[in-house]
């Protein structure tokens, strides 16, 4: 009977993925070294760079030298515009941590998550240079440009696969550990420019007809952002997504770290590592338990 192989599945969510860091220091502690990882998004970059040998206290290191000035530099706009950054710099970021290493000379079976915006359906890449499989996996639709790999267009894998269970799998795990770091929609707290009561008597359209959102308080009725619908529509449908691949594809442990009541930042991660850690220290028995029992 062959060693059970325990495949590590890290979801997307933004800065939230600082918690994957916690979790794989914990896992490390405990001298849990996974065969398989697969990640969507930020959990395609975090599990990338483990794969590729960088240790979970340089992975710390790393998110504590983010800064606002850092991120805004992976944002600057790029022409032809069929996204507001080139994406370059996240390339450039991943090759100074890693250097060009490639999918397949990983010590760890590794899978980065996209979607194929011309079929609507996930991809995994397992070949190429890391660097590429996470530019191409942290492809947000509007915010980074599409990336050309083998002939299919890619965007964030988070638009299809979120949180890759069924691609751990895929890739050989025997025992799946899942993270979910996805904001819950009810924890975004939806804001833009007020309404005026004056206005809504002047236009005639909207008397008595309250807000959901403002509980039935007309003043605190405002105009939305495009952004933040934009942010909130992406909210809703990565975690419906989510939350339904989970009722096809269980994972055998499921961490999601609590956030509250400060969540994690780009220019401050140290609340979403420690969120890891704890609920991964949570999970441990299970965990152990599964590896012991298989």
């Amino acid at each position: 009977m062959g060693k059970t192989k325990i495949g590590l599945a890290l979801g997307s969510g933004g800065a939230r993925g600082s918690a994957h860091v916690g979790v794989l220091r914990v896992l490390e502690e405990n001298h849990i070294r996974p065969d398989v990882i697969t990640g969507t998004s930020m959990g395609a970059q975090i599990g990338g760079l483990y794969a590729a040998g960088m240790s979970t206290s340089d992975l710390v290191d790393t998110w504590e030298s983010v800064s606002f000035a850092k991120v805004a530099r992976t944002l600057l706009p790029t022409v032809p515009w069929s996204g507001w950054s080139s994406g370059s710099s996240i390339v450039n970021i991943v090759h100074r941590l890693i250097g060009d290493i490639k999918i397949e000379d990983l010590l760890i079976k590794y899978g980065a998550v996209a979607t194929d915006l011309e079929t609507g359906l996930p991809y995994t890449i397992t070949e190429g240079e890391v660097a590429r499989a996470v530019r191409a996996s942290l492809s947000v639709p509007g915010l980074f440009t599409p990336v050309w790999i083998d002939g299919h267009l890619l965007i964030d894998g988070g638009v299809t696969n979120p949180l890759p269970v069924n691609t751990a799998r895929q890739l050989g795990a025997d025992v799946v550990v899942a993270v979910d770091v996805l904001v819950p929609p009810q924890e975004v707290h939806v804001s833009g420019i007020p309404i005026p009561d004056y206005h809504e008597r002047i236009l005639g359209i909207v008397k008595g007809m309250g807000s959901p959102l403002s509980k039935g308080n007309s003043s605190s009725r405002f105009y939305h952002s495009v952004f933040g619908v934009l942010f909130q529509m992406s909210t809703i449908f990565q975690k419906r997504i989510s939350d339904l691949s989970l009722q096809v594809d269980q994972p055998d442990v499921l961490i999601r770290p609590d956030f509250s009541p400060n969540p994690p930042c780009y220019s401050n991660a140290g609340s979403g590592i420690k969120a890891g850690e704890q609920a991964a220290r949570r999970a441990l028995p299970k965990i152990l338990k599964l590896l012991r029992s298989e």
